[in-house]
């Protein structure tokens, strides 16, 4: 797969769910199509799990090279959609321009009024932690 920019992979996740206008169903939506394969529960390590999470999740860059691609898994399925929402926007960007965007997935989605701020907090931790990953 070639690489594509954040903004550009922001804009194709608010092409396929901002039209949903009911919330609930967008978020329904959004948990099944962005839950990813997950991390076998044999490969979750410690040094992986993501700080500030209330619920635990597990994220890691997987292979090296010039492009960023991520590995999530949750206990939750709502948190693991959640996470995919976010590894999707920076999934396969260049490093240099996975660290200096700034997502508003969440704000131009309207999920600041429905997620609490415990949950927006881990999302901004999750976002965080990918920014460190394109560090490395």
């Amino acid at each position: 797969m070639s690489a594509t920019t954040p903004a550009a992979n922001e804009q194709a996740l608010l092409d396929a769910f901002a039209p949903l206008r009911d919330p609930h169903e967008r978020l329904s939506l959004i948990t099944e199509a962005c839950s990813g394969p997950g991390i076998p529960e044999a490969e979750r390590q410690d040094v992986d799990l993501v700080p500030g999470c209330v619920s635990r999740v597990w994220l890691r860059r997987s292979a090296g090279g010039a492009a960023l691609h991520l590995e999530w898994e949750a206990e939750s399925p709502l948190v693991r959609g959640l996470a995919g929402l976010i590894c999707h926007v920076y999934q396969d960007s260049p490093l240099e321009e996975a660290r200096l965007f700034r997502s508003r997935i969440l704000t131009d989605l309207g999920m600041e009024r429905q997620l609490s701020p415990t949950r927006l907090r881990g999302l901004g931790a999750m976002e965080a932690r990918i920014h460190e990953l394109a560090r490395t």
